[in-house]
C-alpha cells in the first residue's frame, strides 16, 4: 500500500474541504498543529521585504545623476546585489501573497497538521499526506543539548520501510502530542467499530478520498514522492530566482537610463566644462553629442574669463573644432582691448615705442607666447678692471693720496640686486595694463634671439673729477653712467630706444647715502660707490617711467608712490 500521498486542495471534494476545516479547528479531533504565529510570520516578512527594498532603494540613490560620481553603467557588480536584493524581495512578497492566499482558501493557518490516521502538510496549495493508516511504528526521541531540552523528533516508520519525521521544539506539546495520539487513535477505531460515521470524520478528515482509494491523488509512493520533492523544493525556488534576476536587470538599467537622464540635462543646464566631461565620462546615450558640445561649452566659459590663457589651451585641446575662427577673432579682440589701454596711458607723442609694443603684442598672438625678457648688459670684468687701472695711473698727480677702485662696487654680486629691483618694477609696471597672457615682462641672464626683449646695457666711465676726503688719504673717483635701452622684436625694423647717462654728484653732497651719520660727516667708503649706482639706476627707472608713460596716468603715479 502506499504511504504518500498528494492533492491539489481546489480539487477536493466540498464535503472534504469542510471536514478538514472542523477537524483543524476542533482540539478534540487534532492531535497537533504546527504553525507560526501569523502576526510574527508577517512581522518577519514584512521586516525583510521593508530591509530589501530599502537598501535597494539606496544603493539606486546615492550618487544618482551627479554626472562627477554617478557611475553605474560602469559597476555592473550592482546587478549582482541588485539580484540578490530582488530575490530577497520577490521571495518575501511570493510568500505573503501565498499566505494570504491560504489562509482565505483554508480558512486557517496553513502548516503541519497530525491526525490519528493521517500527518498532513498543508503549507501550500498542493497538500501532501502521510497515511497513518500504513504506520508501522511511532518512535519519539527527545533531544538535549548541554543538559537542557532542544527538541522532541516524532518518527513515523511506515510498513513499506519509509520514514517522516516530525519535530516539535516544546517539551509539554511533545508529551501532550504522543499522549493525544495514541488516544485518539484508539478512539477512530472505536469510532470504526461502531460506525460512528461523525467521529470517524473528524478523526480522519480525508476519509472520503480515502473511500475513493485515494484516485484523486496527484502524487505516488517511491521514486515519484523523491521527484515530487526535488520539484518542490527546486521548482518555485529557480522560477523565484530567475524573476529576482530579470528584475535586477530591468531595474539597473531603468535606474541608470533615468540617471543618464538627468545627467544630460544638467550638463545642458549648467553649461560647465566639468559637467560636460562628467557625463562624457560617466553617460551612454549622449556622449557624441556631449563631445561635439563640449567645445562650444569651454569657449563660452573662456569668454566669460576674458582669458587668452583659456582661449589659446582650447586652439591645443581641439585642433579640429569649428569654433577655432571664432576663439582667434576673440583672441584678437582681447589683444587689440590691451593695446588700446596702453595707448591710454602711453606717452603719446613717442610713436616709436607705441610701434614697438604694438608688434610686441602681434609677436605674441601670432606665437601664443607672452614672454618679454628684460636682460641687462653689464661691464665686464675686464673693463671695469681697465678702469681701475686708468685711475690708478692717476695716483702719480696726487700727492699722498690713494683712488679707492671702482671695480668691487659695479661687480655681478653689488649691481644685481638693483637690475633685479628695477626689473621687477617693469613687471608691475607693464602687468597693470596687460594681463600676464598678454605680455609678461621678467628678467632673465640669457635672451633667446628669437624672443622679444628688453635689453639694458650700461657702461662705467670716470667723469674726469676726483673727489678727495677730508679725513683720510682717500680719493673717489667721479663716474658717469651710460645706458642703452632698447625693445628687440625678432623680424621688426621697429625698435625703441632711448639712451641715457647719468653724471654721479660731487662727493658728499648727495642724498643717495643712506647713513645714520651727520651731513657734515663723511659717509664710509663702501657707501661711496654705492651712492653713485644707486642714483644712477634710480634715474634710469624714473627715466623709463617718464619715456613710456603719460605722468598723469595712474601706472605713472602709481610707480611713484612705490618709490616714497
Amino acid at each position: 500500500m502506499r504511504v504518500f500521498y498528494q492533492f491539489d486542495y481546489d480539487a477536493l471534494p466540498r464535503n472534504v474541504k469542510k471536514h478538514l476545516i472542523r477537524s483543524v479547528r476542533n482540539p478534540d479531533f487534532l492531535v497537533h498543529g504546527q504553525v507560526m504565529s501569523s502576526m510574527g510570520w508577517y512581522l518577519l516578512h514584512g521586516f525583510i521585504l521593508t530591509v530589501c527594498t530599502f537598501i535597494i532603494y539606496l544603493l539606486a540613490a546615492s550618487n544618482f545623476g551627479n554626472p562627477l560620481q554617478d557611475k553605474a553603467w560602469k559597476d555592473t557588480g550592482l546587478l549582482f546585489w541588485y539580484a540578490v536584493l530582488f530575490l530577497g524581495v520577490v521571495y518575501t512578497a511570493h510568500a505573503i501573497w501565498q499566505r494570504v492566499q491560504l489562509s482565505t482558501k483554508f480558512r486557517f493557518r496553513p502548516g503541519w497538521y497530525l491526525f490519528p490516521l493521517a500527518l498532513v502538510d498543508m503549507r501550500s496549495s498542493k497538500i501532501a499526506v502521510h497515511d497513518l493508516a500504513q504506520l508501522r511504528k511511532l518512535e519519539s526521541r527527545h533531544d538535549e543539548q548541554n543538559g537542557k531540552y532542544k527538541r522532541t523528533v516524532f518518527s513515523f516508520i511506515f510498513y513499506d520501510g519509509s520514514q517522516k519525521n516530525l519535530i516539535i521544539s516544546n517539551l509539554s506539546q511533545a508529551e501532550a502530542a504522543l499522549q493525544k495520539f495514541n488516544v485518539y487513535k484508539s478512539k477512530a477505531r472505536e469510532a470504526f467499530h461502531q460506525r460512528d460515521i461523525a467521529s470517524l470524520y473528524g478523526y480522519d478528515p480525508l476519509l472520503d478520498v480515502r473511500k475513493n482509494k485515494w484516485k484523486d491523488a496527484l502524487g505516488h509512493s517511491g521514486k515519484n514522492k523523491q521527484v515530487l520533492k526535488l520539484s518542490s523544493y527546486l521548482k518555485l525556488p529557480l522560477l523565484l530566482i530567475m524573476l529576482a534576476t530579470v528584475l535586477a536587470a530591468l531595474f539597473w538599467y531603468g535606474r541608470n537610463a533615468v540617471a543618464d537622464k538627468k545627467m544630460y540635462l544638467h550638463a545642458k543646464q549648467q553649461q560647465t566644462e566639468n559637467a560636460y566631461l562628467g557625463y562624457i565620462a560617466h553617460g551612454k546615450f549622449k556622449v557624441t553629442e556631449m563631445q561635439e558640445e563640449l567645445p562650444r561649452v569651454l569657449f563660452k566659459e573662456a569668454l566669460n574669463d576674458n582669458s587668452v590663457t583659456h582661449l589659446r589651451k582650447l586652439k591645443t585641446r581641439f585642433p579640429h573644432a569649428d569654433i577655432l575662427p571664432e576663439v582667434e577673432e576673440e583672441i584678437h579682440m582681447l589683444y587689440f582691448n590691451a593695446l588700446q589701454k596702453f595707448k591710454a596711458q602711453a606717452v603719446n607723442a613717442d610713436a616709436k615705442l607705441l610701434r614697438s609694443v604694438e608688434s610686441l603684442l602681434k609677436f605674441s598672438e601670432e606665437h601664443d607666447d607672452p614672454n618679454v625678457h628684460i636682460k641687462f648688459t653689464r661691464p665686464t670684468a675686464t673693463e671695469l678692471g681697465q678702469l681701475d687701472a686708468s685711475l690708478k695711473s692717476r695716483e702719480k698727480t696726487i700727492k699722498d693720496k690713494k683712488i679707492v677702485p671702482v671695480a668691487n662696487y659695479f661687480s655681478d654680486n653689488s649691481v644685481a640686486a638693483r637690475e633685479a629691483r628695477i626689473a621687477n618694477n617693469i613687471s608691475k609696471a607693464f602687468s597693470s595694463i596687460f594681463p600676464s597672457d598678454i605680455l609678461s615682462f621678467s628678467a632673465a641672464t640669457d635672451v633667446n634671439a628669437n624672443r622679444p626683449s628688453l635689453e639694458i646695457t650700461y657702461q662705467v666711465e670716470p667723469s674726469g673729477k676726483l673727489l678727495a676726503s677730508a679725513n683720510t688719504n682717500e680719493v673717489y673717483a667721479g663716474l658717469n653712467l651710460r645706458f642703452n635701452t632698447a625693445i628687440v622684436i625678432p623680424e621688426s625694423k621697429d625698435r625703441w630706444k632711448f639712451n641715457l647717462q647719468v653724471n654721479t654728484p660731487d662727493y658728499p653732497n648727495t642724498p643717495y647715502i643712506k647713513s645714520s651719520l651727520n651731513p657734515t660727516e663723511e659717509p664710509a667708503q663702501s657707501q661711496t660707490y654705492t651712492s653713485m649706482a644707486t642714483r644712477a639706476f634710480d634715474e634710469l627707472e624714473e627715466k623709463i617711467n617718464q619715456t613710456m608713460f603719460r605722468p598723469d596716468n595712474a601706472v605713472y603715479l602709481k610707480q611713484q608712490k612705490n618709490k616714497i
